[in-house]
């Protein structure tokens, strides 16, 4: 987890003393390693305990552990890429290598938040599935359309609608040994979350691909949250990252799927590019 970016993503959900640490952390990322918990806690005017209370909050088992996290952290800062897509003097060699960069960041924090045994539990419930349902919509549901292309093409039986109202009715019409499947970056699309409360009324296994945030009503929902980094963007770049480790994420379980049975799944990928060949203009 990169301790900076968790700070700043879930800053709003913080009471005011976790504001005044979230800020001090942030503000003396280099000094906070040598600081005890008293020392941290008289420079925010709050106290030790809550110095550690807040430490655990996030996740640590020690505050030790949290300065740790957070010198990694600023290290990775320091490297990373800075690159804004909306930029008047950008040139062309800096719109290539800087949107490659932008990519490889997302990618490696991605990576970095995928639980393997999240991840399997995921792909053995899509395998078993008899049917799976996608729910998403906006920038996601780019990326739920990808999953259903991907799944159709093996015949692997799944449904997605483009009409938000329609997912809402089809998720109260799942049966036993159905999957849902919820996408959304957030984590609290109202369609998304209503989609998947009808899912947990019928007791059908949900998996979800969401931000990692310390509360993320979707992923209190799913039976398993494959998550994907938090990016701190402006206007389209955010879109831009989210879409790209969320569709990581899709191919990660595609192949998963895949390994099941190769063959088949090979000779169900060649009968359906066969099937639009005569589409494709001749040379």
């Amino acid at each position: 987890m990169n301790l900076l970016d968790c700070l700043k993503e879930n800053y709003n959900d913080f009471t005011d003393r976790e504001k005044l640490l979230s800020n001090f952390f942030l503000s003396n990322k280099e000094n906070v390693i040598g600081m005890s918990a008293k020392e941290i806690g008289e420079s925010t005017n709050t106290s030790a305990a809550t110095v550690v209370r807040f430490s655990k909050k996030l996740g640590f088992s020690s505050l030790n552990e949290m300065k740790l996290s957070l010198t990694l952290s600023s290290k990775a800062e320091d490297k990373s890429y800075s690159f804004k897509y909306l930029n008047n003097d950008l040139k062309t060699q800096d719109i290539i290598y800087g949107v490659k960069d932008s990519i490889d960041n997302v990618m490696n924090k991605t990576v970095e938040l995928i639980d393997e045994k999240d991840l399997e539990t995921a792909i053995n419930l899509l395998i078993n599935a008899k049917n799976i349902y996608i729910y998403c919509v906006g920038v996601s549901s780019l990326v739920g359309l990808d999953f259903y292309y991907k799944l159709n093409r093996i015949n692997k039986r799944c449904t997605l609608h483009s009409d938000a109202h329609l997912q809402i009715t089809s998720s109260v019409l799942m049966e036993k040994g159905d999957v849902a499947i919820a996408i959304s970056y957030s984590g609290n699309t109202l369609e998304v979350l209503t989609c998947v409360e009808n899912a947990k009324k019928k007791d059908i296994p949900v998996i979800s691909i969401t931000k990692a945030s310390l509360n993320n009503e979707l992923e209190q929902l799913s039976d398993v949250t494959l998550k994907v980094p938090f990016v701190e963007k402006l206007l389209r770049e955010g879109a831009m990252s989210s879409r790209i480790s969320q569709l990581a994420v899709i191919d990660m379980l595609f192949i998963g799927i895949a390994r099941q049975n190769l063959q088949e799944i090979e000779e169900n990928l060649i009968l359906t590019r066969k099937a639009v060949e005569d589409f494709k203009k001749k040379l």
